[in-house]
Order: structure tokens, then C-alpha cells, then sequence
């Protein structure tokens, strides 16, 4: 019987591996810690390299909209905040944080700040271009992953609340 327990608990852990695109540690924004996506498997994800101080920012309200009324259906947003483009992100992940939370009382994931534009730099966005051939052009692209492991790419001048992403968020979450 204990052979049968260890054997149900083993295969309940490697039956159902994380994905590699989600496999990757990541560094949660102004903390000194990792975090590994594989928390995400098998959730409808939205991954948007943010910015600050950028004309896109307003994004921000419509991202924490979308993760507040989607969160309950294995939805989130993950936020990678980046320099890239004009300098139009804090040096400081302390003040991305600040402004993020005391702005837009963002909820969901921020991870640090990342190199987006040359996507060799983080493992993450390594992973995405190697799986889409796009990189982000500017701030607020985003990339909807489904827990098939799809991927969906959304230029920047896409609003995360238009039509074509909230339809595509829905058609992944079943609704």
C-alpha cells in the first residue's frame, strides 16, 4: 500500500509537467527573490512589458481591469517592466513599484525591470520570440498565452480592453 501511495504521489508530480516557455525563474520586481512560472500552467496569462512613463501607461488601468475580472478564471497579467524604449521606465525598482501600486493599485505580478528588445538577455523573453519571431517594438506589447501553450502577439497600439484580446482571453478561459 505505502509502494502504491509514493508511486500515485510521483506520478500526480511528473504526469503534468510545466511547459519550458513557463519553466523559467524570474526576479519578482524590488524583491531579492525568484519566482518560477510554472505557477501560472495551465492559466490564460497576459505578458506585457510595461513602462511608467510612457504614453501607453493608461494600459496599466485597463491590465488591473482585466486581471481583477478575469482573475477568478485561471487569468493574470504579468508585468515586465522594461527600459527599452526611450529610457521611459524608473532606474529604481522601488519607484516602478510605488508607481504602479500608488497609480493604478496594480495587482497582479511585476517582475524587474528587463530587456525586451533584445530578447537573449532574459530567458523568458527568449523563449517568447524563439516561439513567435516577435519582439515587442515598444512599451505595452503583449503576448497571450494560453494553457495549451498558444500564443497570441498584440502590438502595443492594441488596448488590452479592446475586443480582439478581451475576446481572445475569453475564448481560453471558456467563457
Amino acid at each position: 500500500m505505502k509502494k502504491l501511495v509514493i508511486f500515485a504521489i510521483f506520478f500526480s508530480f511528473s504526469a503534468f509537467p510545466c511547459s519550458d516557455l513557463l519553466d523559467t525563474d524570474v526576479k519578482v520586481l524590488n524583491e531579492n527573490q525568484l519566482k518560477n512560472l510554472c505557477e501560472y500552467d495551465n492559466h490564460t496569462i497576459l505578458v506585457v512589458n510595461t513602462a511608467s512613463k510612457c504614453g501607453f501607461t493608461y494600459q496599466y488601468e485597463q491590465l488591473e481591469s482585466l486581471q481583477r475580472r478575469f482573475k477568478d478564471k485561471k487569468f493574470t497579467v504579468l508585468g515586465f517592466p522594461s527600459r527599452n524604449f526611450l529610457g521611459q521606465e524608473f532606474n529604481d525598482e522601488e519607484k516602478v513599484s510605488e508607481f504602479c501600486k500608488s497609480t493604478f493599485d496594480v495587482s497582479f505580478p511585476l517582475f524587474s525591470i528587463t530587456n525586451v528588445k533584445n530578447s537573449t538577455n532574459h530567458p523568458f523573453y527568449k523563449k517568447l520570440y524563439k516561439l513567435t519571431s516577435d519582439r515587442p517594438s515598444w512599451n505595452f506589447h503583449k503576448y497571450l498565452i494560453t494553457p495549451e501553450g498558444n500564443i497570441k502577439s498584440f502590438s502595443h497600439r492594441i488596448d488590452p480592453e479592446d475586443d480582439l484580446i478581451v475576446s481572445a482571453i475569453q475564448d481560453s478561459i471558456n467563457l
